[in-house]
C-alpha cells in the first residue's frame, strides 16, 4: 500500500524538525544535508542518517501495541520550545462538512455537525507526528528504533494524532487492535471521549475525501473506504449515546 498526498511541510521545515528532535528522546534520523534551493535536483530535498531497523506489517502483539502507545505518548510530551513553525491542528470540526460525503445517508450526521458547537483545543499544544502508523516505525524485536516520515507533523490537539493512528491500525489490523491501542494510550492521560470520536470522524472523512489522490491498489482502496466509513458511523453512534 502506498499513500501519496503532497507533504504538508516543506523539506526545510522537516529538516529543521529533525534537528529539533535531536534534543529529545524521540528516536529519529539525524539530519545531514539540506538542499533547499534545488541546486542538485529540481526540487528541495534533504539527507538523513540510516536507522538500523525494520518495518513490521504483521499482526500486532500486545508488546508492539504498548510500545507504539508509549512512543506516541512520548512524542506528545516533548517540550515544544524552539519547535519549527508547524501547522496548527486544534479543531475536529475544521473542514469536516467539506470532507463528509454528500449522499442522503449522511444527512443526519451532516445536520448534527452543522448545529454542533465545540470549543477548540485550548490546552497546551503538543508535537503531533501527523501520520503515526506502523509503516512509519522502525523496529528491532519489539523495540522502536526510529520514527520516520514527519511530512505531516503539526502541533495542537494530541487526539488528532491518536485518531490517525487508530484509523490506520483499524485498517491494517482490525477493530480489536485499534481498541487495544486506544486503551494503552489512555493509560497515560485522560481523554475527552466525544472529542476523540469527532477527530475519528474528521480523519476518516478526510480519508474518503482524498482517497482518489492516494496511490492505492483497487483492493486497498475498497478496504480503506470500508474502514473509514465504518469508523464514521460507529463514532457517530457512540456520540449519540454520550449525548
Amino acid at each position: 500500500m502506498e499513500a501519496g498526498l503532497p507533504s504538508e511541510n516543506s523539506a526545510k521545515t522537516e529538516f529543521e524538525l529533525l534537528q529539533f528532535l535531536l534534543e529529545t528522546n524521540i528516536p529519529s534520523a539525524v539530519p545531514i544535508y539540506l538542499d533547499n534551493d534545488g541546486d542538485v535536483l529540481d526540487k528541495p530535498f534533504f539527507i538523513t542518517s540510516y536507522i538500523d531497523g525494520t518495518q513490521n506489517f504483521n499482526d500486532l502483539e500486545e508488546s508492539y501495541i504498548n510500545s507504539m502507545a508509549n512512543q506516541l505518548r512520548d512524542i506528545h510530551e516533548v517540550n515544544i520550545n524552539n519547535l519549527p513553525n508547524l501547522p496548527l491542528r486544534i479543531d475536529p470540526l475544521d473542514g469536516l462538512l467539506n470532507y463528509l460525503p454528500k449522499k442522503d445517508k449522511w444527512k443526519e450526521l451532516r445536520d448534527y455537525i452543522k448545529q454542533l458547537s465545540i470549543k477548540k483545543y485550548n490546552a497546551d499544544s503538543v508535537l503531533l507526528h501527523g501520520d503515526f502508523w506502523k509503516g512509519n516505525i522502525l523496529w528491532k524485536s519489539s523495540n522502536i528504533k526510529g520514527v520516520i516520515d514527519w511530512d505531516y507533523a503539526a502541533q495542537g490537539d494530541p487526539l488528532s494524532d491518536l485518531a490517525v493512528a487508530c484509523l490506520m491500525i483499524r485498517y491494517l489490523n482490525g477493530q480489536q487492535d485499534m481498541y487495544s491501542f486506544m486503551a494503552a494510550y489512555k493509560q497515560f492521560s485522560e481523554i475527552d471521549e466525544k472529542r476523540l470520536l469527532l477527530w475519528l470522524i474528521n480523519v476518516a472523512s478526510s480519508t474518503l475525501y482524498f482517497i482518489n489522490e492516494w496511490r492505492f491498489t483497487a483492493e486497498d482502496k475498497r478496504a480503506m473506504i470500508d474502514t473509514a466509513t465504518t469508523i464514521i458511523l460507529e463514532s457517530y453512534n457512540q456520540i449519540k449515546i454520550i449525548n
